[in-house]
């Protein structure tokens, strides 16, 4: 966030133990989750506008796409199919689902993984370093938040032109 300030307030107890929770549960740090409420209320009341906390230094565009996913685990490496949620110039969201053979877990997804895809008119493969931001593993899939590494490679120069 830019020009963070630091407000000290208190709380209920079912109130501390449940922004707690969420925090816990999403991955995020307590003061996150309380700005990102806090955010929400204000929008409601309109007093302010979305665009007033944006914290993505590149807008996110909707993109549903199959991917390839290739990581490391102590067992080797493991490729995944994904679906590629939205995309931006310095990530990606991608959905992992989970089936009775694949014993996909979040647990791999913790360090540098690598994505292939293609883009829309461009036949072409796409290859992406990418380091998970975030991670929300669920019964059924694993989402997961992730900013692209590795610099201006052909394919980041690809992705750029798509997206301007």
């Amino acid at each position: 966030m830019k020009n963070d300030s630091l407000i000290c307030f208190r709380v209920s107890r079912h109130v501390q133990e449940a922004m707690v929770n969420v925090s816990s549960e999403e991955r995020e740090a307590l003061s996150s989750i309380v700005n990102v409420v806090l955010s929400n209320y204000l929008q409601m009341r309109e007093m302010i506008k979305k665009t007033d906390f944006e914290r993505r230094s590149h807008t996110r565009k909707a993109f549903l796409t199959p991917a390839l996913i290739k990581h490391f685990d102590p067992r080797g490496t493991k490729l995944n199919t994904a679906l590629i949620t939205d995309i931006s110039l310095g990530g990606v969201q991608v959905t992992i689902l989970k089936d009775a053979r694949n014993d996909m877990s979040s647990a791999p997804l913790t360090l540098k993984f690598e994505i292939v895809f293609s883009l829309p008119h461009d036949n072409s493969p796409v290859y992406m370093t990418c380091e998970p931001r975030r991670i929300i593993d669920s019964p059924n899939s694993v989402r997961v938040g992730a900013a692209f590494t590795g610099g201006e490679s052909e394919s980041h120069k690809k992705l750029q032109a798509y997206l301007m």
